[in-house]
């Protein structure tokens, strides 16, 4: 299917990740018509390097450095805006794209012309760029992106609600993009792009999920799921959502899941009584009480 394809990229203060996930652009089988990215940087680094890369660069680059800079919400907005394609990847800076990525995702609509959204298997690397096969294996499963869900998925709220749907690397409509948008974080915290995902499955059908890989996930130092309270506001999302009574099941799985992790988020940005919450609801069953993990949570809740 003949497409127009915006690769949009939001980038904070991260120039060497920054140039790796470009030079993914460039190989890609299937080139885009356009990169953009929207740049939150306090100092120039990045903008040099766009400058530089710009010249040998055949692909159109759009690039805005925000001063003030936006955040993640409003940078993202900004940047599904400007895109000038009918379908949008976004890609966010530390993460990059499989030489396939483009033309493979882009192969979903071959298949099924009404899709709104295709994804594929996601690669773990380190933050030297190495892959890691076991922890790749691992996050694939744990996110329901096993060969046995291939193809259209049943239901898309499911889909977004296990984290099937990533948080970015994904294709999808424009026009879908432009008319969801990101919510500020003042709104969903640093869950801002599983809002999104979510908030995308209500809204409309055909997600797709592609049995190969396609993207390689950084999992450094600095990234952001290692470093905020994602999880936490994602599980307060989840609760407080009202969902189709066919995915009761997976409301209740994510609960649990996610429970653990958002108890010591909590904890750990000071919240305490909401960790207490989660720590004695039934998302937190008293056989992880008991557990190792669970009596260092308990005191974790109780010691200054």
């Amino acid at each position: 299917m003949k497409s127009s394809i915006s690769i949009c990229i939001p980038t904070y203060q991260r120039p060497k990740f920054l140039k790796e996930a470009l030079y993914s652009i460039f190989k890609q089988t299937l080139q885009p018509v356009e990169i953009v990215i929207g740049d939150d940087s306090r100092d120039d680094l990045t903008e040099n390097l766009v400058l530089d890369i710009k010249k040998e660069c055949e692909i159109p680059i759009s690039y805005t450095r925000h001063s003030p800079a936006l955040g993640q919400a409003r940078n993202v907005n900004f940047l599904y805006e400007m895109a000038k394609g009918d379908k949008i990847v976004l890609l966010h800076d530390d993460d990059l794209l499989l030489p396939n990525s483009l033309e493979d995702l882009n192969s979903c609509w071959d298949l099924h012309p009404n899709l709104v959204a295709a994804y594929g298997k996601q690669y773990v690397i380190s933050e030297e760029g190495d892959i890691n096969i076991r922890l790749s294996s691992k996050l694939n499963q744990y996110y329901f992106r096993t060969s046995d869900r291939a193809g259209l998925q049943k239901s898309s709220v499911e889909a977004a609600l296990l984290h099937q749907f990533p948080n970015d690397c994904f294709m999808i409509l424009a026009s879908a993009a432009k008319a969801i948008k990101c919510r500020s974080h003042e709104n969903v915290g640093n869950a801002v792009d599983f809002d999104f995902g979510l908030r995308l499955s209500f809204e409309y059908s055909n997600f797709f999920f592609l049995d190969k890989y396609t993207a390689k996930y950084r999992f450094s130092n600095v990234s952001i799921s290692k470093n905020t309270d994602s999880t936490a506001q994602s599980f307060q999302i989840i609760l407080n959502t009202d969902f189709p009574k066919e995915v009761s099941w997976a409301k209740e799985y994510e609960l649990k899941r996610e429970a653990p992790t958002a108890i010591i988020q909590l904890i750990n940005y000071g919240k305490k009584k909401q960790a207490l919450d989660i720590y004695f609801s039934e998302y937190y069953p008293l056989f992880r009480k008991f557990s190792l993990g669970g009596i260092r949570r308990f005191l974790k809740l109780f010691l200054p």
